[in-house]
């Protein structure tokens, strides 16, 4: 539906023209720009509210801030993602080429987002000449999915709200490390988050294989909507994730819950001595 100038002000983003480039870049680059000021709002609030942020080095700062906007995307990606597997009727009965505005409104948005994490974890990697290519490989991959679902005017939405729903840990794993870096890793609290954001991961896994099934049986639907490029990139990137990347965050994250310690920024240990740790945080001995 096109917007008129007399009704412009009381249509809803769910109501907008979707056919229309312009109308989905805008949303695109809103969907930017939103998260990049959930971004700089976190570390203004936290700058001025949190002294275990104002303590951290640089580079965890950006994970922190960087966490909180995950955090943010994970609410909104399970709400989508929720409906989508469990209540809309459109999707449904027809998870090859079922469409929805409200769904068009998340893809577009997703595609901001996942640019803006792009961004920001290539921009951070310079900045403090780190790596970490489970996350790249993650994040480039979920870029170009959306974008393809974004140009792809044929495509179902389907499985793209059900990759969504994947995000459903990015809210607990930013609970967890926060309160650790807090040094609340002894806490009934920090306890019950990680045990939540395991179920979580195993949660992803059996996702996954929900999408393997989706993709069995609405094999032929899926060939005539997806350009070829971008349907095999999606199972590809749902291969690493069923393989790879799941089985690997799931076992690191139970790992954590028995040594509660902050793997993205552990010091790196001698073979021959194992520093102390209380509350996740590694204890620096004097040298002598």
């Amino acid at each position: 539906m096109t917007s008129s100038s007399a009704g412009a002000a009381s249509e809803g983003v769910f109501d907008l023209d979707y056919a229309s480039w312009s109308i989905r870049g805008t949303l695109a680059i809103a969907g930017f720009a939103f998260y990049l000021g959930v971004f700089v709002v976190c570390h203004q609030l936290s700058s001025s509210l949190n002294a275990t942020y104002r303590a951290l080095a640089a580079r965890e700062k950006v994970f922190w801030d960087l966490a909180a906007t995950r955090a943010v995307f994970g609410v909104q990606s399970t709400a989508a993602g929720l409906w989508a597997l469990l209540g809309d009727p459109v999707l449904q009965a027809d998870k090859a080429h079922g469409q929805q505005n409200w769904c068009w409104f998340h893809v577009t948005t997703a595609t901001g987002f996942f640019f803006f994490e792009n961004a920001a974890v290539h921009l951070s990697n310079l900045s403090f000449r780190t790596f970490d290519v489970f996350l790249a490989v993650h994040h480039l991959f979920a870029f170009l999915g959306f974008f393809g679902c974004l140009v792809n005017l044929r495509a179902g939405h389907y499985l793209a709200m059900a990759t969504l729903l994947l995000e459903m840990s990015t809210p607990f794993t930013c609970m967890s490390w926060m309160l650790l870096k807090a040094g609340w890793a002894d806490s009934l609290l920090w306890k019950l988050n990680q045990w939540l954001m395991i179920h979580m991961f195993h949660c992803r896994m059996v996702l996954t294989y929900h999408m393997w099934w989706v993709c069995f049986w609405h094999w032929d639907g899926l060939v005539g909507s997806l350009y070829p490029p971008h349907f095999a990139l999606f199972l590809l990137g749902l291969a690493l994730l069923t393989l790879v990347l799941n089985p690997y965050w799931t076992h690191k994250k139970t790992q954590q819950l028995l040594n509660p310690v902050d793997w993205n920024f552990a010091l790196p240990e001698a073979k021959s001595s194992r520093p102390e740790r209380t509350n996740g945080q590694v204890l620096q001995k004097k040298r002598s």
